[in-house]
């Protein structure tokens, strides 16, 4: 399972900093980052500005100590475009950013750079895969590469899964996963936009809904509550909002635009998921909707 990993003295083999020694000064030290996304057989490192000219020797480094990766690669900007993928600079090893990543019993292609992809939300993936109810239509909207859909397929006695993505790589990759999965009775890849495509096909389709848009997911709201069933839906929705109050202004949103729709909203959950930086991170609210009588 792709995970946050954090390399310990007295590793074995050698850990990173200890790979190091000799390579970097103290001062240099201080900057390194010795945590990492492990997506199989890649690894996607921070190198800060003041060991820029280090980098190939720190991608060597984390390369010798962790014979499973094949690639090493650096966050070489933020997530931008339409299709929000993170630009990645190889440092170390092949060049070939294509990831065999695996989670929850399922295996995903990957095109690193090209599609957005988050290990860090493999844990959310299994956490609702736990509440999907036999015979369960889902709507997972902003699919990517597949991985909310395809766990969901492998881990829960769903009936369907529409996965709609804007990302032409991305459906092509999620296609491809789907196929080597084995879900592709459960799993329907869809190539467009979200907010075109729910209401104008999937009015009222689905029992559940996931929303795991990098950025700007209020903009979808409507079109979530466009494909929620009227006899009641639970949706999951994803947001960057202030550490300091991540919650309240999600649910003024919700409940503001659950009733333009003709909804009633109970909130079930709300969490924190992860941190994005000392002021914003990225929380999670699970809600139920029903038509109002």
């Amino acid at each position: 399972m792709a995970r946050l990993v954090e390399i310990k003295k007295g590793s074995r083999p050698q850990s990173l900093k200890e790979r190091l020694k000799g390579i970097l000064t103290p001062k240099e030290f201080e900057y390194l980052v010795s945590s990492f996304d492990s997506l199989g057989n890649v690894a996607i490192i921070e190198i800060p500005d003041e060991l820029v000219k280090k980098e190939k020797k720190i991608g060597q480094a984390l390369l010798e100590t962790n014979p499973r990766f094949e690639t090493i690669a650096k966050k070489a900007g933020a997530h931008k475009g339409r299709f929000r993928a993170e630009p990645l600079k190889v440092i170390a090893g092949k060049k070939r950013l294509l990831a065999t990543y695996r989670e929850s019993g399922c295996v995903f292609q990957i095109h690193l750079g090209k599609v957005f992809f988050s290990p860090r939300l493999g844990t959310e993936r299994l956490r609702i895969s736990k509440l999907i109810q036999a015979g369960e239509t889902i709507g997972t909207l902003f699919a990517g590469v597949g991985p909310f859909p395809i766990v969901f397929a492998k881990n829960s006695l769903m009936k369907k899964a529409v996965a709609i993505e804007l990302n032409p790589i991305a459906v092509k990759d999620m296609e491809f996963n789907i196929a080597a999965n084995k879900v592709g009775e459960k799993v329907v890849p869809v190539l467009g936009d979200v907010n075109r495509i729910v209401p104008k096909k999937f009015k009222g389709a689905f029992d559940r809904i996931t929303m795991p848009m990098p950025r700007g997911s209020e903009d979808f709201l409507d079109a979530a509550l466009f494909g929620a069933n009227p006899a009641g839906c639970v949706i999951h929705f994803y947001a960057f909002a202030p550490a300091s109050d991540p919650f309240s202004a999600l649910e003024k949103l919700i409940t503001k635009k659950a009733k333009e729709h003709g909804f009633s909203v109970v909130f079930l959950e709300k969490k924190k998921v992860r941190s994005f930086s000392k002021e914003i991170l990225q929380a999670v609210i699970d809600f139920s909707v029903k038509a109002q009588k």
